[in-house]
């Protein structure tokens, strides 16, 4: 799982990140980055969410196709 953090250490939320949405980039779960709610220059793409909390769409889209994920990966 990667995370799309602020660059400057605030109060803004982690993200949750996906890059298989797109070939050449990837997006947010809760797709404000590809539709311009996020100032993308103000964000990096991390291994952690360090200390930000989640963004709680992003974390109800991951909810809702994660099991679908876990069920597919087990008839491969």
């Amino acid at each position: 799982m990667k995370y799309l953090v602020p660059r400057i250490n605030n109060k803004k939320r982690a993200h949750l990140w996906d890059e298989s949405l797109y070939e050449i980039q990837g997006d947010t779960f809760c797709r404000m980055y590809s539709t311009g709610g996020l100032t993308k220059r103000k964000y990096i793409v991390t291994d952690k969410p360090f200390s930000h909390d989640i963004c709680q769409m992003c974390r109800n889209v991951f909810e809702q196709y994660a099991p679908n994920v876990q069920e597919l990966e087990r008839t491969i």
